[in-house]
């Protein structure tokens, strides 16, 4: 071979080394920024976590109580003066609940209360938030463990409450750490959890669900459920409304 041709040939071969080598090492960045993107939190959320833990604790514990008297107060609440057990179904309630307050809620008890009346968020959630992401759009973020992986999952609904109080959602978006992911690729995340409760993967997947009641009496034998009506996303707080209906019992 003669040399000029050696030459040229080694010359190219540097330059697709080096081409290789910048591939790779852009591969690589990409690789360790999306894998530090995807186990990083949100500013949202860190933000939320540092005003609460920056509470005393006594403060965040009487916040937290005051708005669950408010609620079981508000969602238990009928007509001034009833005359009789039927003046009790039909009644109508509306409970404005700020953001702020209610995270604080959620993080000192709410997550076991929900559960014990029915609202289970999938096993694995260690903590979560709920605040607007947009006109109309609630977004609830949730600290969550799936087997070694830890990392915060945001999904962003927008929620119609029907006429017949079935319940229409659609998902508008939804991330991981801070990258956003695609929504089938949530919904598949969220599938592989199991959280014994189907309500929010069927509304991940935008079915409409049958009307959402939460006990009003706690007894076994009590007579009321309180039905969700009405729903409004504030900038800083969320608006739902009640109806009282007869508990319905199976045959």
């Amino acid at each position: 071979m003669k040399p000029h041709a050696f030459i040229a040939r080694l010359r190219r071969a540097h330059v697709l080394g080096a081409g290789a080598l910048s591939v790779l090492l852009f591969l690589s960045i990409f690789g360790l920024y999306t894998y530090f993107s995807l186990r990083s939190a949100p500013a949202y959320w860190n933000a939320q976590q540092r005003r609460i833990t920056e509470l005393p604790h006594e403060e965040r514990n009487n916040i937290s109580q005051s708005l669950r008297n408010q609620l079981l107060t508000q969602w238990s609440s009928g007509p001034s003066n009833p005359t009789s057990a039927d003046d009790l179904i039909g009644h109508r309630a509306t409970l404005l609940i700020p953001f702020e307050e209610l995270n604080i809620w959620l993080s000192e008890e709410g997550i076991g209360l929900l559960s014990g009346v029915g609202v289970q968020l999938p096993m694995g959630v260690k903590a979560a938030m709920v605040d607007n992401a947009g006109p109309g759009q609630l977004r609830v973020t949730c600290d969550l463990i799936n087997g070694k992986i830890r990392q915060v999952v945001s999904l962003t609904f927008e929620i119609t409450i029907n006429e017949d109080a079935t319940v229409s959602s659609r998902l508008v978006n939804a991330s991981a750490g801070r990258i956003a992911l695609p929504t089938q690729t949530a919904i598949d995340l969220m599938a592989g959890l199991d959280s014994g409760n189907t309500l929010m993967l069927d509304m991940m997947q935008g079915k409409t669900v049958p009307p959402i009641d939460i006990p009003i009496d706690p007894s076994e034998d009590g007579l009321r459920d309180g039905r969700l009506v009405g729903l409004e996303v504030r900038d800083d707080a969320i608006v739902i409304t009640r109806e009282t209906v007869r508990r319905h019992r199976p045959e």
